[in-house]
């Protein structure tokens, strides 16, 4: 009987259709099975993928503050605060923007430092001269600092700025409701000295929406109606080396600040209303070849995103697990009910929706157990430490799904006959994951797959032997079981949704009837 091994070689896409080209990568197994190439999924919610192309269960988040700053309450922005100080060890404080107020986090509490602030804006954060400053899309509350002493206005008779940037040892900043077209910056070494010697500013043809230094220069981005990034290029305000706007590209801008994010190799990802951009790509092709990240859901990226609040994006890059994560709103919602994830492990990258978290703003934050991890804001008032081991979102379940195109195993002219299927996998415990198959148009079929081991403590059937017997998660195990009925093209879907339930799939084998089967025709 023939045996055919699926090899997962993409993510999620909505470009390449719900069926794939048969595809055989040959036939390395010492028990002749044939192993078929899955260049796409039609699915992949709430899930990561492992380095092998197969996927587990999303890590899970956790409150951070045991009581919530207002049941209604947005977290609009948290940022890493690091004091330097000039003797003594930096100091750590954590800032979040809930509802009015500003808090700064310690030990799971939320301490308010200022309050009074117009609620549901977009804050941005920037240290300099070892204080934070905080601003915000509001156009009546003015930018403030923060020096884990004291809250208070922004000094020097700064503009009403939305957004501002270090560069060049100036504070440079944008989105004056007076003036969305002008780039301000301050004296040199005074974030507190906006009108004084060697402040000023410059006009930029159309409304600015983010700024970010990048290789010595200051990139000024555009948008988002008619998007453009510039280049500031120079060190002073005057003399041989003077300040100056020049052009890089048109068509392509950014949406907002937030949604700009640091990525590997030096790189800047941002978003406009296009798609998720890379800034190296978009200076190698110029204004000829633009290149999107998000090529492979250009249709779900396009169609099914509600574009009028691409403002509200917050982006964070997860560098220690190799992913990228924007919050964002779909098409008929009202705040953001999706966070977009975007492997780089992979070439091509590789996109997964993780439609469980509804969260208004993402930082890395460098944690109590010093790794950076992300954390989110609710609307709810709180703050959730993501990257939890516990496959929860604050103790509510979400269900980890992951679906294939269809495939053909041979000709999609012949039928064939399944018999059984075979799925390798880590085992999590006294629990279940469900494997489906639906044949053609048929109803879908469904398999629970058990995910005991030999041996479980805790177990009322086991005895763990001590030397002997191996934890179900230190183990790589494989389950059988039985399938039946015809086709012609098989879809497969993988699925685990109850709480605190992990699964982790990395193989995945078909045993079919041989009977008016055609020959394997290998593609590449």
């Amino acid at each position: 009987m023939p045996l055919f091994s699926l090899r997962l070689e993409g993510g999620f896409s909505t470009e390449d259709g719900p069926s794939a080209p048969y595809r055989t990568l040959g036939n390395d197994s010492p028990t002749g099975e044939v192993i078929v190439g899955v260049p796409w999924l039609v699915a992949a919610e709430n899930i990561v993928y492992t380095l092998d192309g197969w996927f587990r269960k999303m890590p899970g988040a956790a409150n951070v503050n045991a009581t919530a700053t207002g049941a209604t309450d947005s977290v609009m922005g948290i940022f890493d605060y690091w004091r330097m100080q000039t003797t003594g060890s930096p100091t750590q404080q954590t800032i979040v923007y809930s509802g009015t107020q500003f808090y700064r986090e310690s030990a799971g509490t939320l301490t308010s430092i200022a309050t009074g602030f117009e609620a549901d804006k977009m804050p941005w954060f920037e240290t300099m001269g070892d204080v934070c400053v905080i601003a915000t899309t509001s156009t009546v509350d003015v930018p403030q600092t923060w020096n884990q002493t004291t809250f208070a206005a922004l000094g020097g008779s700064p503009p009403n700025f939305d957004f501002h940037a270090r560069h060049k040892n100036r504070m440079w900043a944008a989105g004056n409701a007076a003036a969305k077209f002008r780039l301000y910056y301050s004296a040199l070494d005074n974030h507190a000295d906006w009108t004084g010697a060697g402040s000023g500013s410059l006009d930029l043809p159309g409304q600015i929406s983010g700024l970010w230094s990048h290789n010595n220069e200051l990139l000024v981005f555009l948008g988002p109606n008619e998007p453009e990034i510039h280049r500031m290029v120079g060190s002073a305000p005057t003399g041989t080396d003077a300040f100056a706007l020049r052009p890089l590209i048109r068509g392509v801008g950014a949406t907002n600040q937030q949604a700009i994010i640091p990525a590997p190799g030096g790189d800047v990802w941002f978003w406009d209303d296009g798609g998720i951009h890379s800034m190296s790509a978009t200076e190698q092709f110029g204004d000829y070849a633009p290149k999107f990240l998000s090529a492979q859901i250009n249709d779900y990226f396009t169609n099914q995103l509600n574009h009028n609040r691409f403002g509200f994006v917050w982006g964070a890059n997860f560098a220690g697990a190799g992913y990228a994560l924007w919050t964002c709103t779909r098409a008929g919602a009202i705040t953001n009910d999706l966070v977009i994830m975007l492997d780089y492990r992979f070439t091509p990258v590789r996109f997964a929706l993780w439609p469980a978290y509804a969260f208004a703003s993402l930082a890395m934050i460098r944690d109590v157990s010093r790794l950076t991890v992300p954390w989110a804001g609710t609307y709810t008032g709180r703050v959730r430490r993501m990257n939890q081991a516990n496959r929860n979102n604050a103790t509510v379940a979400y269900n980890g799904r992951v679906t294939t195109p269809y495939l053909g195993f041979g000709d999609a002219f012949v039928d064939k006959m399944l018999q059984k299927g075979r799925v390798g996998f880590v085992p999590k415990g006294d629990t279940t994951f469900t494997v489906a198959w639906r044949r053609d148009g048929n109803t879908q079929q469904t398999s629970a797959v058990s995910q005991v081991g030999n041996a479980m403590l805790g177990s009322s059937t086991d005895d763990f032997v001590l030397d002997t017997d191996v934890l179900d998660g230190g183990r790589y195990v494989q389950a059988t079981f039985d399938m039946a009925g015809s086709f012609k093209e098989l879809e497969l879907e993988f699925s685990q949704a109850t709480v605190d339930v992990d699964y982790e799939p990395h193989s995945f084998t078909l045993d079919l009837d041989s009977g008016g089967m055609g020959t394997a025709r290998t593609l590449g």
